[in-house]
Order: C-alpha cells, then structure tokens, then sequence
C-alpha cells in the first residue's frame, strides 16, 4: 500500500509541475504578443538600412546560386539554415 501513496505523491508532482510550466508559458506568450506589437509600431516609425550583404546575395540569386547565397546568409547572420532559406526567399520576394 505504500507504493500507491508514492504514485499518487509523485503524480500529484508531475501535476503541479506541469501546471507552473503552463503559466509560465502563458505569460511568456503574452509577453511575445507585446513585443511584437510593439517592434511592428516601431518598424513604421524608423527606416532601417538594408544590411550590406544583401547586394552580394542578390547577385547570387541572379546567378542561380542560390545555395550558396544561403550559406553566405548564414555566415553573415548566425541563421539556421531554415531561417536563411527564409531570408533568401524574402529577398527574391521583394525583388
């Protein structure tokens, strides 16, 4: 009998751990939602200068090279490479 007083004292751990993780993740949301909001209204307030590889990148994807544009973006920026492929595409999209 005692091993079931253990199981219930270990679920009731794992329920209360999961319920603090909840919250946290919630708040954190919120704070997301926030701080987009806010970096959006400052986007239309400030223009930024385009970063200086992107004329390099560009040429690349004029050249067909796209992979290899790619993998400069993720040296420039630090990107992973989904977040470099994104970025490519952005400027192919905008081109």
């Amino acid at each position: 009998m005692d091993w079931i007083w253990l199981i219930g004292l270990s679920l009731g751990a794992v329920g209360a751990v999961y319920l603090l993780l909840s919250q946290q993740i919630q708040a954190l949301e919120v704070r997301m939602k926030h701080m987009s909001k806010r970096i959006e209204q400052l986007e239309a307030e400030v223009t930024l200068e385009e970063p200086a590889i992107n004329g390099e990148l560009r040429r690349l994807i004029a050249e067909g090279q796209e992979i290899r544009a790619i993998k400069a973006a993720r040296l420039a920026f630090g990107y992973s490479l989904l977040e470099a492929k994104q970025y490519i595409d952005g400027l192919k999209e905008n081109d």
